[in-house]
């Protein structure tokens, strides 16, 4: 599998035109850093990006657009401390086989325990990792996600009902119309991220990808999940949200907390559903300090 942004092909270098060199420089030198590495498990292939370093792993869950580079800053930084592994979600139709697949990569780069990580629909499957597999699972991180509704899972079984009927061009700009309310007026420091955004939807995810993950989508919110669920489990968890999420209104963000009452919460101010973005070190350093007092508690 080859990265987002490769200059060399046409169609891609034309999202990255008003890039700023140094910022394509700094991505650049991230894709040579994470090579993407690949396994076949249950005859699929599983893209994951890793960075081989010793010591403890964290495991970060991609968003709704499933091709991790768009995460390029966080995986970047964390990088520095911890064997990152990052899988690229297939296009399988249920979340315990993508769960199960990830467990798959970890077992295959030998690792026993990681610290979880899930931002939007990566908290998603965060939460039905730590479910499946509480024994791979060191500390939970959950940032801008919610918890499952049962309630609105039809009409995402809904939408993959009309998805399989419409043309892959006509998917590619609702899903962009869908997806394009989490992103804020523009701004510099997302000039490079909406790159990538705008060459996931319009040029590498396809018809069979998109269905994955709005199958996957109706999977999770069709699920229960109670705070009695990890009761048996050891690890700690972290909640990372912002005031202003349109994905998380503030009803989202006290089920959300509900369902882990003995979370740590940190809530940004003014951030939106990219505070990963807006608000780089700060979101990153909430996140180390937790990781690091959670190591030290739990070892």
């Amino acid at each position: 599998m080859r990265h987002l942004a490769d200059l060399t092909d046409e169609k891609s270098a034309s999202f990255y035109a008003d890039v700023p060199a140094g910022d394509m420089k700094k991505f650049q030198a991230f894709c040579r850093e994470f090579p993407y590495r690949q396994l076949v498990h249950a005859g699929i292939e599983w893209p994951y990006l890793d960075n081989a370093r010793k010591g403890e792993a964290l495991l970060m869950l991609s968003g709704a657009l499933s091709i991790p580079d768009i995460s390029w800053l966080s995986i970047t930084h964390f990088g520095q401390a911890y064997h990152v592994i990052v899988p690229s979600y297939p296009a399988v139709h249920s979340m315990n086989d993508l769960v199960d697949g990830i467990a798959a990569i970890l077992k295959h780069e030998g690792v026993k325990k990681a610290h979880v990580m899930g931002g939007s629909y990566g908290g998603f499957v965060a939460q039905v990792f730590v479910r499946r597999h509480p024994q791979l699972c060191r500390s939970l991180v959950l940032s801008h996600t919610f918890a499952p509704d049962p309630a609105n899972a039809g009409s995402a079984h809904k939408m993959a009902r009309w998805m399989k009927l419409l043309p892959e061009g006509i998917l590619r700009w609702l899903m962009g119309r869908m997806l394009g309310k989490m992103m804020p007026p523009h701004d510099d420091r997302m000039v490079l991220m909406l790159g990538h955004f705008k060459e996931l939807l319009y040029h590498r995810l396809t018809k069979v990808d998109m269905l994955g993950t709005v199958l996957r989508w109706g999977d999770y919110y069709a699920r229960v999940f109670t705070p009695a669920d990890l009761k048996r489990w050891p690890g700690r968890v972290l909640l990372v949200l912002a005031d202003d999420d349109p994905g998380t209104p503030e009803a989202e963000r006290a089920k959300l907390s509900a369902l882990y009452p003995a979370a740590r919460v940190h809530l940004f101010h003014g951030t939106g559903h990219v505070t990963s973005v807006l608000k780089e070190q700060e979101y990153q350093a909430v996140i180390d300090g937790f990781l690091r007092s959670n190591f030290k508690e739990i070892s």
